[in-house]
């Protein structure tokens, strides 16, 4: 049964690292409410921790990949670094202090947030895009011109503050639930703020390998990081599914992925929610 699970940990490392680089996300969100579910001895703080340790070595492998590519813009990534990692330092801290039931609960309720966001994000984003548009009169407009390694050249320009200052909240979720919070920047990047796709994926994987580290440094003073088999397994399934994602980056599309992702989310949030209230 051990090496059953362990198969299954590193195959659950495998898809979550290859289509959370895809999307930019670290593949936490998916990873994580599954360990939860599939392994329920684990506690909260563990699965956490360790998925977030694993995340975050994964996006420094990948993000060395997007750096050879060119597509990070580091200005941006280094900005939404700052901004989250105090957040992801006291994630840590925050979740060892939350019943288990509750953990779940509120995991569960965050997921079932996501897929509302996939569903309707139409309507999200021209709110939030209404929202900059109206704040670009008293906020200065950055703009960015980034040529990759294949000669690819983009030219795009957003509220600088505003797309930097979200990720205080998306600093603490992704410590406190191991999620990474890429799942949420990608998107708002690309949709609310005018982000190519590519880089906003690049970008937000860097960040992602700053203030995800803080937070797996933290993690790991606390305790909450189990090395083996979690880790080890989860960690080495990651990264393999992180290159692979690295280099479908560009590659891979389609609507129907997004929607698969709407109806797993909803219901790994669901069982979590029922989880935690059945205790």
């Amino acid at each position: 049964m051990e090496y059953l699970d362990w198969t299954l940990m590193a195959l659950l490392g495998v898809g979550s690292g290859a289509y959370g680089v895809l999307v930019g996300a670290g593949g936490g969100f998916i990873l994580s409410p599954i360990l939860l579910l599939a392994f329920d001895s684990e506690d909260p703080e563990v699965v956490a921790g360790t998925v977030l340790t694993a995340i975050a070595l994964n996006s420094i492998l990948v993000g060395l990949i997007y750096i050879r590519k060119k597509v990070v813009d580091y200005r941006s990534a280094f900005l939404f670094a700052a901004a989250a990692t105090p957040g992801a330092v006291i994630g840590a801290f925050g979740v060892g202090a939350v019943a288990p039931e509750m953990f779940r609960t509120l995991f569960g309720v965050l997921l079932v947030l996501l897929a509302l966001q996939l569903a309707f994000r139409p309507n999200i984003v021209r709110i939030l895009r209404f929202g900059q548009s109206r704040r670009r009169m008293s906020m200065p407009v950055s703009e960015r011109h980034i040529i990759t390694a294949t000669g690819q050249e983009y030219r795009y320009e957003f509220n600088e503050v505003l797309a930097t200052s979200f990720n205080v909240v998306l600093g603490f979720i992704s410590s406190f639930f191991g999620i990474g919070g890429g799942f949420l920047r990608t998107p708002i990047l690309v949709l609310a703020f005018g982000f190519p796709v590519r880089i906003a994926a690049a970008s937000s994987v860097f960040a992602l390998a700053i203030y995800g580290s803080a937070g797996a440094l933290t993690h790991g003073y606390l305790g909450h990081i189990e090395l083996f088999p979690t880790l080890l397994f989860i960690g080495v399934g990651l990264i393999i599914g992180g290159q692979i994602g690295a280099m479908l980056s560009g590659r891979v599309g389609g609507v129907w992925v997004m929607r698969m992702l709407l109806v797993v989310v909803l219901l790994l949030g669901i069982r979590l929610i029922w989880q935690g209230v059945a205790g």
